[in-house]
């Protein structure tokens, strides 16, 4: 082996041992003795929150809400919203087969803005049940409108790819319960 051999051999076993060496101390914490659901969620919500009906759930956090299937979420709402709803796909298996949105009382629509001017649809019951897309609108802006903590899961929700931009003219569903002929259908994203 020539030297140039040698000294390209051993500068790389040097950096790998060194990125195993910074690596460690995260590797380490990430395999404490503690159980899968203390690693991903910090102590219990305290009271005087708006997640005092969840302080008996464990693991929700300081300033998180229990919203169901799993999963919290701030309790703060997007910009001008007081909290949040939540757009919830789960299913058996490796197919998600149901969609729901947690928290639909949440849904408040905060007024047209920049990447948001389309129209909201309401339901019989006054529920916000869907939203006519608009040149320029955005599923983040679409979210924030009305106050959707997940905001993408919206297209997916509606049958589109992960790469798929909403259109104008598009008319998504926001709450499944409201728009009574809605069946949900896994796009495969």
């Amino acid at each position: 082996m020539r030297n140039a051999e040698k000294i390209a051999y051993t500068t790389s076993a040097l950096i790998v041992a060194g990125l195993v060496a910074l690596a460690a101390p995260v590797a380490v914490s990430a395999l404490s003795l503690s159980s899968p659901d203390e690693q991903t969620r910090p102590a219990p919500a305290s009271a005087g929150t708006q997640g005092d009906e969840d302080a008996d759930v464990p693991g929700v956090p300081d300033g998180y809400v229990d919203v169901g299937d799993d999963t919290s979420i701030p309790e703060d709402g997007p910009g001008a919203c007081a909290a949040s709803a939540f757009v919830s796909i789960t299913g058996e298996g490796s197919v998600p087969d149901t969609a729901k949105l947690l928290r639909p009382e949440n849904l408040e629509d905060t007024g047209p803005r920049e990447f948001a001017n389309g129209e909201v649809g309401y339901a019989e019951d006054g529920r916000i049940a869907t939203y006519t897309v608009a040149s320029g609108d955005s599923l983040w802006a679409v979210g924030d409108r009305l106050c959707i903590y997940n905001a993408l899961a919206l297209g997916a929700l509606n049958g589109d790819e992960a790469y798929e931009v909403i259109q104008p003219g598009d008319v998504l569903v926001i709450d499944p319960a409201a728009v009574p002929d809605f069946e949900y259908e896994y796009s495969g994203t």
